[in-house]
């Protein structure tokens, strides 16, 4: 199985576990925890589907400005070509002519510049998807390891896994972000004093499912075509748009 074959099978788990509790307690308290850890747990993988999605989107979008960027300089080296062609035309009829020279010289740099410009723009784009594509193996493992999740303990280290996966991100795949966008410090110790005050095990769990999602909204964020530029912005619009999927997921199971 894959990566994301063993996180699709642990989120089916922990849904068939949380619906079955649903189904036996009588505490009111306890079934709200419980119906909030089944949205957080659609959630997290809807999450992480659209993580997919969105570096599928940024690729296709890099693609094009990448083809446009590559028939722009190839024109330009095709009319560089001829120009050197024709200026080596008239040379050959006159070597003597320094003057002559030095423009097929300086032609010939620009040419060489076209091909390293060429070459860049392809390379960039291959760093560029290497980072988020790293990503894919790791957060489908989060994902599994959150959904197996049976500690409180053990989710707290899970959120500082999380953290620093989404703060290296952003600091070295991402060249077009500012660097150390993401406070990894105050996230983290944020997001585990949250959840070092839930009265139990499954309020832990829905807590620490909202920082996955919120997670995986950021990496989404830094694929888009407008992504955050600070660090306000980008916690900001990750909270808003983690708070409106669970939101979604909610709408969705109570229509059932």
């Amino acid at each position: 199985m894959t990566s994301h074959e063993k996180a699709v099978a642990a989120v089916n788990r922990r849904l068939e576990r949380l619906q079955a509790n649903l189904a036996e307690t009588k505490n009111e308290a306890a079934q709200q925890f419980l119906v909030q850890s089944l949205v957080v747990t659609v959630g997290v993988n809807d999450a992480f589907l659209d993580y997919l999605k969105a570096i599928e989107r940024f690729a296709q979008r890099r693609h094009a400005e990448l083809k446009l960027t590559k028939d722009e300089l190839e024109a330009k080296h095709a009319e560089l070509l001829a120009a050197g062609q024709k200026l080596l035309e008239r040379f050959k009829a006159d070597p003597s002519d320094r003057a002559l020279r030095k423009d097929i010289e300086r032609i010939q740099k620009d040419m060489e510049g076209v091909q390293k410009e060429l070459r860049r723009g392809a390379n960039r784009l291959q760093r560029e998807m290497s980072g988020s594509l790293g990503l894919v193996e790791p957060m489908a493992d989060n994902l599994r390891r959150f959904s197996e999740s049976d500690q409180i303990e053990g989710m707290q280290r899970l959120i500082g896994q999380w953290v620093g996966q989404v703060s290296d991100f952003y600091a070295e795949a991402v060249r077009r972000l500012e660097r150390g966008l993401i406070d990894a410090e105050t996230w983290e110790n944020a997001a585990v004093a949250e959840i070092t005050q839930a009265s139990e095990f499954y309020d832990a769990y829905a807590r620490t499912g909202f920082q996955l999602v919120l997670a995986l909204e950021l990496l989404a964020l830094a694929l888009a075509e407008a992504p955050p530029t600070t660090a306000a912005e980008a916690i900001g619009r990750a909270k808003e748009a983690a708070t409106a999927r669970l939101k979604e997921v909610a709408a969705r199971l109570s229509s059932r």
